[in-house]
């Protein structure tokens, strides 16, 4: 019986034991002598023990008013220097409070008839094993319950972590290549979480914890035996290619992407990073928090529209000055679209801009066709805010052809494109483009899953304001061959879909020409200022 299904079995206090067993935590039924924590002039609050974390032991009361007592009896214990959970249960309203007697006394409300989503991921979160003592597993459960805005948190534990394992990470490095090695890691894991939120990852709620659990019960490395399986041989390959390690993982998707392929400084840095921060990096990061894949979600979930202000947090404040990185809000993202868009289609269709507003609202099929072709480039992509926005926008047309995946799709295809001269920024915008094309995709299982786009050849680091030679002027007729240019928009829808070994042929011939369009450009270039000397 999974999660929500026990809750709604729930009836009387007698069956919350059932509860903890489904937690994976120990039941019991013994109730609990009155004076241990009703003393003096304190209201009596009768309670049994319904269960058991290693030292931690769940309470359990009857109440009408259970928000207040189960956070009167929290208080009561904790005030004794013990840490418990208090769970808190009315049977004419069928609520049920979850309380931490530990810190602040977090806690959370389920309607047990139809238990609200982000509640049931709290309550799931208090799954698991209780290594570490009970202090530690307390201190994880008052998390899993804190109302703390999720974004704060979020980012200020992201940045910890980053830092530690940076500092961590053995053998001699730049800091910027240490910095980059460990992101790079850590954007897989979250973006994993955000599969996992979408019942991709297997048949388990909680695959990636469990993986990690049983890793380190076997004493092996969870970066060398499981990440490096599960990046390479799993999630890189089709599920007929895979080893037999790899297909012990369950039937996970093939979503190639490129996110999962080798990356330069991997090959560069054969280092490892340690178990010990591998282990801190789930237990005080990945499994403190909720995860959804729907952009703007902030009902206590880490969406991926948070992402920009990952980039911009873990990003050293001078740094961030220095090269113009700040967070764009949605709000001003929707206005600088608006604009330049209603100024496209009145140019385009020649009519007025209070026109053009209307018809960008509505689309006729000729205001359709002309956003259809259009090309967007952001010229300093950051976190992808305005890429992610132009996508929402033009696959919102024609809405009724295909479902939004498959929209967004064609669109990645044909129409976005964005430079930075920041690694980081790049990997992150590539990161929510990719989760606003799976957040859409309707696919119930690991084998329905299409391959995600290949989006290097789209989003490419570099800087889009650099020109060594001083060609501003010139640069305007510094264009290669038009059969140059066709050739490389031809062969690049090429590569976006591409998968397997033909992908890595169509990756060095798209280089090759891009290469020779760049010599073809400079030669226009150099011909245009011989041309300005001799005049």
């Amino acid at each position: 019986m999974d999660l929500e299904s026990t809750l709604r079995s729930i009836q009387s206090l007698s069956d919350l034991p059932r509860l903890v067993s489904a937690l994976g935590h120990e039941p019991r039924w013994e109730p609990v002598p009155a004076e241990a924590w009703n003393r003096g002039k304190h209201r009596a609050i009768e309670a049994t023990a319904v269960g058991q974390t290693g030292q931690v032991p769940w309470f359990a009361v009857q109440s009408r008013v259970p928000e207040r007592d189960a956070i009167t009896l929290a208080r009561r214990i904790s005030q004794l220097g013990k840490a418990s959970l208090v769970l808190a249960f009315d049977p004419s309203t069928r609520r049920l409070i979850v309380a931490a007697a530990f810190g602040r006394l977090p806690h959370i409300e389920l309607d047990l008839t139809s238990p609200d989503r982000d509640a049931l991921a709290s309550l799931a979160r208090l799954a698991g094993t209780h290594e570490g003592g009970p202090l530690a597993f307390a201190a994880r459960a008052a998390d899993a319950l804190s109302a703390e805005p999720v974004g704060r948190h979020f980012f200020r534990e992201f940045r910890t972590t980053l830092d530690r394992m940076a500092a961590g990470l053995p053998g001699p490095m730049h800091p910027d290549d240490r910095h980059g090695l460990v992101l790079l890691q850590l954007t897989r894991v979250l973006f994993l979480y955000f599969l996992q939120t979408k019942g991709w990852l297997g048949e388990r709620e909680r695959f990636l914890a469990e993986e990690v659990d049983r890793c380190l019960a076997r004493g092996r490395r969870i970066q060398r035996d499981l990440l490096r399986p599960l990046f390479f041989g799993t999630l890189n390959q089709p599920m007929m290619g895979r080893s037999r390690i790899a297909q012990r993982f369950g039937p996970i998707p093939f979503l190639n992407g490129g996110l999962f392929e080798p990356h330069p400084l991997e090959r560069r840095f054969r280092a490892d990073i340690p178990n010990v921060l591998w282990r801190d990096a789930f237990d005080g990061l990945f499994e403190r928090f909720h995860f959804t894949v729907a952009e703007g979600d902030r009902h206590g979930s880490v969406a991926p529209d948070m992402l920009g202000r990952v980039f911009e947090g873990v990003m050293a404040p001078d740094a961030r000055r220095a090269s113009g990185t700040f967070y764009t809000p949605a709000s001003l993202v929707e206005r600088v679209l608006d604009a330049a868009l209603i100024g496209l289609l009145a140019g385009r269709l020649g009519c007025s801009e209070p026109e053009a507003e209307l018809r960008l609202r509505n689309p006729d099929q000729e205001a359709a066709e002309v956003l259809a072709a259009i090309t967007v480039l952001d010229p300093a992509v950051g976190s992808g805010a305005f890429l992610l926005g132009a996508l929402d926008r033009l696959s919102a047309i024609g809405a009724a052809n295909c479902n939004a995946s498959a929209r967004k799709r064609r669109i990645l295809q044909h129409n976005l494109f964005g430079v930075d001269r920041n690694a980081a920024a790049v990997r992150l915008t590539e990161l929510r483009l990719w989760l606003a094309v799976i957040a859409d995709d309707p696919a119930d299982s690991a084998a329905d899953v299409s391959p995600l786009p290949n989006l290097d050849c789209l989003i490419r680091q570099g800087d889009s304001l650099f020109d060594p030679m001083g060609l501003e002027l010139a640069g305007m007729a510094a264009q290669p061959r038009a059969e140059s240019a066709a050739e490389l928009a031809a062969l690049r829808r090429e590569v976006i879909s591409a998968v397997g070994p033909s992908k890595r042929s169509l990756v060095r011939r798209l280089h090759s020409i891009e290469g020779r369009a760049l010599c073809e450009s400079l030669d226009v270039a150099e011909a245009r200022v011989r041309s300005d000397i001799a005049e």
